[in-house]
C-alpha cells in the first residue's frame, strides 16, 4: 500500500483482499448477491477482528503518547 505521511498503512489481509475481489467481480457481472462459505466468513471475521484490535491499540497508544507529551515554551523579552 501507499505511505500516508509518516504513518505506514498495513497491507490488506488475504481474506479481506479475496472479499474485495469477489465483490468487485460480482458488481462487474451485475450480480445482486454474494454467497460465501462459512469458512470464508470465519476467515473474514478473524481478519476484521484483528484489524479492529490493532486500530484500538494504535488509538490507545496515541492517547497515551499525547498525554505524556511535554510542551516547552520559552519567552524572551529581548532588550525590553
Amino acid at each position: 500500500m501507499q505511505d500516508h505521511s509518516t504513518q505506514k498503512v498495513m497491507p490488506m489481509t488475504i481474506h479481506l483482499q479475496k472479499f474485495v475481489d469477489r465483490v468487485r467481480g460480482q458488481e462487474a457481472r451485475g450480480a445482486r448477491d454474494l454467497i460465501m462459505t462459512m469458512n470464508e466468513a470465519r476467515d473474514l471475521h478473524a481478519d476484521i477482528t484483528r484489524l479492529l484490535l490493532t486500530l484500538q491499540s494504535l488509538q490507545e497508544h496515541k492517547i497515551i503518547t499525547a498525554t505524556e507529551e511535554t510542551i516547552k515554551v520559552e519567552i524572551q523579552g529581548g532588550s525590553f
